[in-house]
Formats: structure tokens, sequence, C-alpha cells
């Protein structure tokens, strides 16, 4: 398929970045509510001690280092930091400045109280990235689709492995598609802003095939250069004049695009929560003890919300202890009673 160009484009940078180390992302949620978190990155001295991560790491985490034994050269980093609620980890997360403030991210950890148990629950969700919305996505991918694009179906065989290629494959076709929609509208706007007679809206739908073919290839710098692509493909050149249109036509567009190569090229990382207690419910599939475990990687969030979620209950012994003396209260009042008859 001629997306899997765009595939390769956006893809390739992202695994290289992706084999040079691992990222895990480690939460203990304690049982007042409280969690720490700690970063533990591994790799070769140039890759493990870059501070480009998933969250943002200042002088208020805790960084250690040592060698890895399992290879020359190798390293694994640690930061670590305590927060007393998850909205200090908020807080800090909108002081981003890298491209990943863009990605929405929220973080809750909520405790509920039962009595005899007490129950914490974690909840971190991606809200959906993709910023080509000009298209809905469900008319062009199925709910089946959307599973193995998202690897929520496991892969157990090669059969599985080309059912998740041919989903991505059909994901980026979409954004493609939902691109070309959008660049259109934009061109189209934008003649009619100059209200030139020798422009008309309907022009751009003409080229439909031709954008598309160029978004596939995704080696523009700068949208505006669609203007000069419409001026070559009609031979008019009054389409020149778009680039007079104040504000800029492109701008917008032209963020969106480097967002979605900034999130092709993301790397991926796992995710891992331990809580207190005994686990009672989780949406995780990789679940040991009191920890479980998510792939977080940007197709898992790119068309619609990831959730990752885990509850917990801890016993509240001194709800027993408490209930144990009132009913040995109340045997003893019973037995008094029962002596003075």
């Amino acid at each position: 398929m001629k997306t899997r160009y765009l595939v390769l484009v956006l893809a390739t940078l992202a695994m290289a970045l992706s084999a040079c180390r691992e990222i895990t992302i480690t939460t203990t949620v304690n049982r007042d509510g409280t969690f720490t978190r700690m970063i533990t990155v591994s790799g070769d001295s140039a890759e493990a001690f870059k501070k480009e991560l998933p969250w943002p790491v200042d002088a208020s985490w805790a960084m250690t280092s040592r060698k890895d034994t399992a290879g020359k050269d190798k390293f694994i980093v640690t930061y670590t930091k305590k927060y007393k609620d998850s909205e200090e980890l908020a807080s800090e997360t909108s002081s981003d400045t890298s491209w990943l403030r863009q990605v929405m991210r929220h973080t809750e950890i909520n405790k509920r109280f039962g009595f005899f148990y007490s129950y914490l629950s974690y909840k971190e969700v991606y809200t959906a990235a993709n910023p080509f919305t000009a298209l809905p996505y469900k008319e062009h991918l199925s709910a089946e689709e959307i599973l193995w694009l998202t690897h929520r179906h496991p892969i157990q065989g090669p059969s599985d492995s080309l059912e998740m290629k041919s989903a991505e494959d059909k994901a980026m076709s979409f954004l493609v598609e939902s691109a070309a929609t959008e660049l259109e509208k934009i061109l189209a706007g934008g003649i009619a802003k100059l209200n030139d007679p020798r422009l008309r809206e309907n022009m751009v739908a003409g080229f439909h095939d031709s954008i598309r073919s160029a978004l596939t290839k995704w080696s523009f710098k700068d949208a505006g250069s669609f203007v000069d692509s419409c001026g070559k493909w009609s031979g008019n050149s009054a389409f020149e004049r778009l680039k007079e249109v104040q504000p800029p036509l492109f701008t917008e567009f032209n963020r969106k695009a480097r967002f979605l190569e900034n999130l092709v090229m993301m790397e991926s990382y796992r995710a891992e929560t331990e809580m207190p207690g005994l686990i009672t419910a989780t949406n995780s599939t990789a679940l040991s003890g009191n920890r479980v475990a998510w792939d977080v990687f940007p197709m898992a969030f790119l068309l619609e919300d990831y959730t990752m979620e885990v509850e917990s209950r801890v016993i509240n012994v001194w709800a027993f202890v408490l209930a144990g003396l009132v009913l040995l209260g109340l045997v003893a009042l019973v037995v008094v009673k029962a002596v003075k008859r």
C-alpha cells in the first residue's frame, strides 16, 4: 500500500530510538493515597542519561545510576520522586515544556472508606491525540481493527501480526485522508477570502488525489508548499495569491503535522503500578501479585482515549479491633446481667 510509505517515514526513527533504550515508569501507591513515581531508563551511556522522557524530570527528582551487568557500556538510570497527591503530579505535568505538553494526560488516585476495608483506585488517561479529525475514524476503521491497532488483541502468531499491520495501514490511510480533507478546506477557505474571479473554491476538490499522494510521502516542511503545487497542477498562477492571506493559512496545519510526527516517533514505555493490599479490579492484562502493567505506545492513544486503571482493597485493622472490643463489651454486659439475675 502507498500508505506504508508514510508508516516507514514516520516510524523508522521511532524504531531506532526505541531500540536504544528501555523505559519503565513505576508508580507505587501508598495506603494514605500518597505515591512514589520511579522512571527507570536502561541503555548505553549515550542514551540512558538523556532526559527526553515521557514525563518531565527536573531537579526535584532524585537520580541514581549504575552499570548494567547485562552488557558493556550499558547503564541503568533511575529518577524517583514522592507525591502527596495526584494534583501535585498534574501541576508538574502542566509545566512540561516539551512537545509532550500537547498530549493530554490525567492521573487520578482516590481513596474510599468502607469501615472494615478501604478501597484505593489508580486511573491514568491519555486523551485521544490524533490532530487531524476532519473525518470520523470509525467510518474508516472497524472495532476489530481498533483492537489490533491498540494491541488489545494479543499477538499469538504470524496471522495475528498480519492483522495488526493491516490495521496500521488502514489507520495511516485514514490519517492521510483526514489530513488531505483538512488541507482542502483550508485552501478553499483561502480562495473564499480572496474573492478572486480567477479562483473558485471547487477547484481544490479536483486536486484531491494529488494532495493525498503528496501527503502520503510526508516530505513537506511547510504546508504552504501546496499553494505552489496547486498552481503547478492547474497552470493557474493566481493560486500564488493564497500566500497573501492573513493570518497565514497553514500555521495550525503545520503545528498539527509536526505534532503527529513527534507523536509517531514517541518512545514506547512500560507503565507499572503497585497497589497496597489486594487488587480487586483492573483493565490490565499483566497482573502479578499487587502489581499491574500496561504498554504505552503512540497507536494506543492515537484515535481513542487510553485508560489504565486498577483498584485495590486494604484491611483497616483498627476497625476489626474496634468491632472486637465492642463485641467483647456486649458479651461482658450480657454476662454481668445474667450473673445479677
